[in-house]
Formats: structure tokens, C-alpha cells, sequence
């Protein structure tokens, strides 16, 4: 057997359960059952066995089976893939990988190699599968899309549900958009257009070729900046001098004596000059700034006040308020015990007369004590408006006298407009010189030896040559996928059509008639996506055997009879090829069955998994590949009723 086969999928459970599937290598392999015995989940194993980050087995099996585990085998070389499986969320990161021969799956799932990281069992299976596992020391590249691994060969392993007729579609997956990107990137590598080590080369030399596009931008940006420097250097220079900080240079110095007279300038000490008048008005103004902030404070606290004795006021003419409403219950007399009304004695008249008496006590009380505290809130009020009235008036006086002192001092006002000046003229050359430095002091790139790494990666590469081999391998799948079609019911558009594959994950149908360019969407009904999805996936492993790609010989389809049975039809048992209908319809499903087979037969290293409703008993073939058969009548399912489930 030249390509990886699966030879069994083992499920575990608890108390040392163990249900396992077998199939046949090299071979058609038919699992056939109605709906609900968990064929879905057959795909769902083996992609959680191929590194997958999330565990999608249905709820079903998640909660009675502990670990799954897919036993691969090529050339008598043996790999035994297992993963514990989850009560729920997301997949575990401990996997069990070996890789020997004359391996066999154990009996309980504790009995299985390991454990290892996900990471680590993923490099065991990309080695085996044949992955080149080039070391990439570029962290920072990493994430870049074009390096292959094992999760990138699933879009030519299963052709599920969602994809065997769809119209949008083309493979598994690609339908993600966080997996498509990836998907189509590593195309040509699995069509063998390109290797590995190509890979990162090309990624090298996108890298390099930003570099240098940057390198240039910054190279042309500094010579202007350069062809400027001397005059705006000048300017500066010169203006500093007309304002004392420097002396005037000649014209005919350097670049470097400019930058050198600029830092001086930088470091130039712009202060006022210290006289007496300058000690008074440094007085002054903290005399000045005392006041300010005492003031600020008083006005504080007279706004304060104010508000007291705004909510005191209030208080008290609600309090009164209320008071005068419930001093009426006096005139009622209810301290006779006597009704007020019928003048019948009366206990409950007395009782509500003391409870009045005391509320009207209580609010006695809290009116004198709001009205004793209220000429005292006004007083305070009054004194903290006079102290804020004086302290406005000391700063006004101060500041009256600051204005005296700069207009009687001629000399100190035109030092504060020079010290002004001179500050403003420091910050210009200090920005002239942060944004300038950087075009003298930053190493040079060599634009020359990068153009040369480039031109030697471009030589490695070859652009023209890698487009050359990825429009063969594209050429070969789309005559291999043309001839296929042929062998597969449709109509038209489709019939006679030609298929034009595309390495990034496109395909075009070129209509026979009128030569016309079509895309999936427009080939309408179901019959024609299933033939189009088959013709796809076996051309694209027909060319897999032909140039040795790192791909296992593996393709899982779920249901090729879904175009041929009404789609409200009852899926609770399997089908029969009498449940079709249509004479056509039988005539198409017995067309694809023997189109599977043949393809099958004629492949070197190919291993088919049907995965259906449907149970052809008038073909012998399909009989001797049922490797699975679960009826109503014999009540069977992937996972067993009598199995355990999870506490």
C-alpha cells in the first residue's frame, strides 16, 4: 500500500468499553444506517485525531465515550492516533501519538502511548504523512500563511454534508474564513508545485522586498530633507545670533559645524536677568498668588454657607408646614375617649390622640432647633462675605502695584520680551533638530546589498518557473476532473462541460455548447454539485498519486444518494435503490456506485469511506464493502445503549 489508509477507528467508554469500526485498505468501505446511530461522527473522529482544535463528536458520543483513537497504516509501517475526549467545550490538548510497526490498537484507552502535547503529536503525524518539517527560525513570520501542516490536508479527506451539493462550496472548509486563507495558500504545495523550503523562501523575499520599498521611501525622504538642511540650519543660526545666544557664523561652514552650533544654541540658558525690580516683582507676585488662592477658599466656603441656609430655610417652612396640618387634630377633642362623630366612647380615638400629640412634639422640637441654628448659618454668611470682599481688594491692590513696577522699569520689560524670544527661538531649533538628527545619526541602510539578497532569492525562487508548475498541476486535475465528469450523470449545462481548476480554490465549467465560462452557482440542481464535487476530489487524488503528494489515500463522503430521494422523506431506516422513485434517479445512483468502485479500483493507495442511508443490495460490490450496517431491526449504532455515561 503506497499511500497512509485508515484500517480502524476505535471509540472508548467507560469500564473498559471499546466499540470499533473497521475498514477495509486500499478498498471501497460502506457504512450504511438511518438516522440518529452516529455516522456524523465518524468524520468528526478523524479530524479530531488529525490535531483539530475543537472536538465536534455530537453530544451523544461526548458523553459516553472517554477517548477516540484511528489506527493508520502504509507499507507495514503502523501510526496509532489518540485524543481524550471532553464531557463538553473545546477539544483537549492532550494527544496520544506511536508510530511503529506491527502496531495495534489497545484495549482500554489508558493502554495508548503517551500522553503528548497536541502540538507535539501533530509534527509525529505531518512527519509520517510526508510534511516537510523545514525549521523556521523567523518568529515574527510565523503566523504567515504558505507554511503547510497537518490541518491543511482535510479539505481533500472528507466530502461532507455541507459540501457533496453545494453550490457555493468548493472543498471542505473552505467555506471559513478563518481556514480558507490557509487553504488556498497551501495549495500548490500539496499539488507538489512548490516545496517547503520554496515556501520560505518566498516569504523571505516578500519579506526583503517590503523592506526594501520602506528602505527607499525613508532614503528619498532624508536626501530632500538634506537638500534643505543647510538653509533651514542657517536661518536658525542666524536669528539666534540677532538675539544673543550665538555668534554669527560664516557661510561656507559644514553640515556637521551647523548641527554642532545648533546644540549649543539648545543648551542656551534663556532666564532673566536678577535686579532689585526683578526681586520686587517676584514679591509681588507671590503676594499676588497668596491672595488668589485665599480667596479661592473663602469663596468656597461662602457658597457653602449659602447652601445651608438655603436647605435650613426650606426645612423649616416644610416643618411648619406640617406642624399646622396636624395641630387641626387638636379641635377633635380625642382625648375624651368619646368618637368625634357620634360622641361614642371610643379607645382607638385616644390612642391616635397621644400618637398625634407626640409626631406634633417631635416636630415642635426640630422646628426651634432649625430656628436657632438659622440666625447663627446668616451670621457666618455675612462675615465670609466681607473676607472675600477684602481679599479682592488686597489682590487688586497687588496687582495695581505689579503694574507699576513693570511700567516704571523699562529695562525689566524689555528683558521679559526678550527672555520671551529667545524661549520661543530654543524650541524651534530643539524641534529642528529632533526631527532632523535622525537623518544624520540613523544607520544607513545598505540599499545595495539588500537588492542583491533580493535578486538572489528571486533567483531561487523563480516566479515564472513556480507559475509554470502550479498552471500544469492545475491543467492536470482539470483534465483529470473533465474525464471524470463524463463518467457521471448530469445535465445540462454540465453535460459535455469542460472543469478548469484553479490553484487558490476556484473552478470554472466551461460550457461544451457555446463555450461559455460559468461558476459553481450557475450549473444548477443537486445532481450536477454531486458530480462536480466527486469528479473534484478523485482528479485531485489521481494527481496526488502522481507526483507523491504528502496526502493520505483517504476519502470520507457522506451520502452520494442525496439528490435522488425526496427530501421529505422519513430517514429513520435505511433506503433501498426501490425507495428512488424515478427510473433516471436509480439509473444516476447506480452510475455513481460503479464510478466510485472503478475509480477506486484503478487508484494505487486509495481508500474510499461511503458513509450513507442507502443500502444497494442488487450491487454484490456494495454488499462485500458494508462494513457497517445499522438497521431498526438490528437496533445496532456506533456507540452502544448499554454504554455508561458520564457522571
Amino acid at each position: 500500500m503506497t499511500r497512509w489508509n485508515i484500517s480502524q477507528i476505535a471509540f472508548y467508554g467507560l469500564d473498559h468499553r471499546k466499540r470499533t469500526i473497521d475498514l477495509k485498505l486500499d478498498e471501497v468501505s460502506i457504512l450504511t444506517g438511518r438516522s440518529g446511530t452516529g455516522k456524523s461522527a465518524i468524520i468528526a473522529c478523524i479530524d479530531y485525531c488529525l490535531g483539530s482544535k475543537s472536538c465536534e463528536l455530537p453530544d451523544y458520543v461526548r458523553r459516553r465515550t472517554i477517548g477516540v483513537a484511528v489506527h493508520w497504516k502504509k507499507d507495514g509501517v503502523d501510526l496509532i492516533v489518540g485524543r481524550e475526549v471532553p464531557d463538553s467545550g473545546i477539544g483537549t490538548d492532550k494527544m496520544f501519538g506511536q508510530l511503529g510497526r506491527s502496531l495495534s490498537l489497545p484495549e482500554s484507552f489508558n493502554e495508548l502511548g503517551g500522553p503528548a502535547p497536541r502540538a507535539s503529536v501533530r509534527k509525529v503525524l505531518e512527519r509520517a504523512f510526508g510534511i516537510a518539517d523545514l525549521e523556521d527560525f523567523d518568529a515574527e513570520e510565523k503566523s504567515t500563511v504558505g507554511k503547510a501542516s497537518i490541518r491543511h490536508v482535510t479539505p481533500y479527506l472528507f466530502l461532507t454534508a455541507d459540501v457533496i451539493i453545494s453550490n457555493k462550496t468548493l472543498l471542505h472548509d473552505l467555506n471559513d474564513p478563518d481556514k480558507a486563507r490557509d487553504i488556498r495558500a497551501t495549495m500548490p504545495y500539496f499539488l507538489q508545485a512548490i516545496d517547503q523550503k520554496t515556501v520560505l523562501n518566498q516569504r523571505k523575499l516578500r519579506r526583503l522586498e517590503i523592506t526594501l520599498a520602506k528602505a527607499e521611501r525613508v532614503s528619498r525622504s532624508r536626501e530632500k530633507s538634506r537638500s534643505l538642511f543647510s538653509d533651514r540650519a542657517g536661518a536658525l543660526i542666524a536669528q539666534s545670533a540677532n538675539l544673543g545666544m550665538t555668534v554669527q557664523r560664516g557661510p561656507d561652514i559644514g553640515e556637521q559645524q551647523l548641527l554642532n552650533t545648533l546644540r549649543e544654541i539648545s543648551l542656551f540658558d534663556v532666564r532673566k536677568p536678577s535686579d532689585a525690580a526683578d526681586d520686587e516683582l517676584s514679591k509681588l507676585e507671590k503676594e499676588r498668588k497668596s491672595f488668589i488662592r485665599l480667596a479661592s477658599e473663602t469663596r468656597e466656603h461662602r457658597n457653602a454657607l449659602r447652601e445651608l441656609v438655603r436647605e435650613s430655610s426650606g426645612f423649616e417652612t416644610t416643618v411648619s408646614s406640617q406642624f399646622e396640618k396636624l395641630n387641626l387634630v387638636r379641635h377633635l377633642n380625642l382625648d375624651t375617649e368619646l368618637c368625634p362623630v357620634c360622641q361614642q366612647a371610643s379607645g382607638i380615638g385616644h390612642q391616635m390622640s397621644k400618637e398625634m400629640a407626640h409626631s406634633l412634639s417631635l416636630i415642635e422640637s426640630e422646628v426651634a432647633a432649625v430656628r436657632q441654628v438659622g440666625p447663627e448659618l446668616l451670621e457666618q454668611l455675612e462675615r465670609s462675605e466681607n473676607e472675600l470682599m477684602t481679599l479682592n481688594e488686597n489682590v487688586r491692590e497687588v496687582e495695581g502695584k505689579i503694574r507699576k513696577v513693570i511700567q516704571q522699569n523699562e529695562s525689566l520689560q524689555h528683558a521679559d520680551d526678550l527672555a520671551q524670544a529667545r524661549s520661543m527661538q530654543l524650541g524651534r531649533v530643539v524641534q529642528f533638530l529632533e526631527t532632523t538628527v535622525e537623518d544624520f545619526e540613523q544607520t544607513e541602510v545598505d540599499l545595495e546589498n539588500l537588492q542583491d539578497e533580493i535578486d538572489y532569492l528571486r533567483d531561487l525562487v523563480d516566479p515564472q518557473a513556480i507559475r509554470d508548475r502550479i498552471a500544469f498541476a492545475e491543467n492536470m486535475v482539470s483534465n483529470y476532473a473533465t474525464e471524470m465528469l463524463q463518467k457521471l450523470p448530469s445535465t445540462a449545462p454540465l453535460t459535455d462541460a469542460r472543469l478548469q481548476f484553479f490553484s487558490d480554490g476556484r473552478l470554472r465549467i466551461i460550457e461544451s455548447q457555446r463555450q461559455r465560462s460559468l461558476s459553481l452557482v450557475e450549473v444548477g440542481s443537486d445532481q450536477n454539485y454531486l458530480a462536480i464535487h466527486l469528479a473534484l476530489l478523485f482528479a485531485l487524488h489521481k494527481h496526488f498519486e502522481d507526483v507523491v503528494a504528502p496526502v493520505p489515500g483517504l476519502l470520507v463522503i457522506d451520502q452520494i444518494s442525496r439528490p435522488y430521494y425526496p427530501k421529505d422523506q422519513n430517514a429513520d431506516d435505511e433506503k433501498s435503490l426501490q425507495d428512488i422513485s424515478k427510473d433516471d434517479d436509480r439509473r444516476s445512483m447506480r452510475q455513481i456506485i460503479d464510478f466510485i468502485f472503478k475509480q477506486t479500483e484503478m487508484s494505487s493507495g486509495l481508500q474510499i469511506l461511503l458513509i450513507e442511508h442507502a443500502y444497494i443490495e442488487q450491487d454484490p460490490r456494495y454488499r462485500n464493502a458494508t462494513t457497517e450496517r445499522w438497521t431498526r431491526d438490528n437496533g445496532l449504532k456506533l456507540i452502544p445503549e448499554d454504554w455508561a455515561e458520564r457522571a
